[in-house]
C-alpha cells in the first residue's frame, strides 16, 4: 500500500526560561507536530536575559532525536520591538533591533535552530526602508559568518508603512544582500491573502513567487486562516478553516508538492485550551 507524504505541520508555541528547549520539543510532540514555531526571548524586549541550559539542551536534543523531530524544522521568530527598516536619523531603533536580533542569532547557532523569521520592519520612504532593512541584514549575516542560521523575511501586507508587503520589495531586499546563501523568506498566508495574493488559485501565486523571489529563498510557511475579505490588508488571523481562506485552499497549500517539505507552523488565535485546538487544526489540516 502507497504511504501517502505527509507536510510538515506545527504551531507557535511557548519557549519558557525554565524548560527552554526541552519543553518546546515536549509541546510540540503533544500536538503531533513535525515543525513548529516560537519566539526564544521576549517577543517585546529588546535586552536578554536567556542563560542556556546545556542539560536540558541535551535532554531536548536526545528526546527530539528519539521522536524523529528534526529541531531544523522549527521557525524562531524574531522579537516583535524594533524596526530594522528604521530610516531616522539617530538610528536608536535601528542599533537596538540589529542587537536584539543578533543575540537571538547567537542563541540559535548554539542551540541548534536553524530558521530565524522577522518583519522587514516600516519606513515612511520604502526605498530608503528596503535598504535599511538589507543594512540589517548584511550585518546580522556579517556578525555570524561562521554560523548556519538562515535569516528570513516574512511576507507582509499593505497596512501602514510596512516593507515586504508585495513580492517585488522583498525581491529589492535580497538583491541588495550580499551573502544571499544566508537569505530565505516565510509566507504567512494571512498577510499575502490580506495583501491580495489570492490563493484560491496557489500555483498563480507560487508561480509568482518563483518568478519574483525564486522558490530557493522560501524556507517555511505560517498558516494561518484570515478574519477579512481578499486584499483587506487588515493582518487579523483566523483559526483554520473559519475564515476566508478556507480548510480546502489551506489543504491545497500544505501538499503542495514544491513545498511539502517545508516547515510550517500555525499562529492562528488561542483559545482555552491552547494545545487542544493546535492538535485539532493540525488534524483537520492532514485529514
Amino acid at each position: 500500500m502507497k504511504v501517502e507524504k505527509k507536510p510538515l505541520i506545527g504551531a507557535h508555541i511557548s519557549f519558557k526560561k525554565e524548560d527552554q528547549l526541552l519543553g518546546s520539543i515536549r509541546d510540540l510532540l503533544r500536538i503531533n507536530a513535525t515543525s513548529g514555531a516560537f519566539y526564544i526571548s521576549n517577543s517585546r524586549a529588546y535586552k536578554k536575559t536567556l542563560l542556556l541550559d546545556q542539560e536540558k539542551l541535551k535532554e531536548a536534543k536526545k528526546l527530539a532525536k528519539a521522536n524523529n523531530f528534526n529541531i531544523e524544522n522549527i521557525i524562531v521568530h524574531s522579537p516583535l520591538v524594533g524596526n530594522i527598516a528604521n530610516i531616522e536619523k539617530d538610528q536608536i531603533t535601528f542599533n537596538l533591533t540589529k542587537q536584539s536580533y543578533l543575540s537571538d542569532l547567537k542563541l540559535m547557532e548554539k542551540m541548534g535552530l536553524k530558521l530565524f523569521n522577522f518583519h522587514p520592519g516600516s519606513a515612511k520612504d520604502k526605498k530608503l526602508g528596503i535598504l535599511k532593512c538589507a543594512e540589517g541584514i548584511n550585518y546580522l549575516i556579517e556578525n555570524t559568518k561562521d554560523d548556519h542560521t538562515i535569516i528570513c523575511i516574512e511576507t507582509m501586507m499593505k497596512k501602514g508603512n510596512y516593507i515586504g508587503a508585495n513580492f517585488s520589495e522583498i525581491s529589492e531586499i535580497i538583491t541588495n544582500i550580499k551573502d544571499k546563501e544566508r537569505i530565505g523568506v516565510v509566507i504567512d498566508t494571512c498577510h499575502i491573502w490580506d495583501g491580495g495574493y489570492d490563493l484560491n488559485n496557489f500555483n498563480k501565486v507560487l508561480d509568482e513567487f518563483d518568478q519574483k523571489i525564486g522558490l530557493k529563498y522560501l524556507k517555511g510557511l505560517h498558516i494561518n486562516d484570515s478574519k477579512n475579505p481578499l486584499g483587506s490588508n487588515k493582518d487579523r488571523h483566523q483559526n483554520i478553516g473559519k475564515g476566508y481562506i478556507g480548510l480546502s485552499n489551506l489543504k491545497k497549500i500544505i501538499f503542495h508538492p514544491k513545498i511539502i517539505n517545508l516547515p510550517k507552523a500555525l499562529e492562528t488565535p488561542y483559545g482555552k485550551d491552547d494545545f487542544k485546538r493546535w492538535k485539532e487544526e493540525i488534524d483537520l489540516l492532514l485529514n
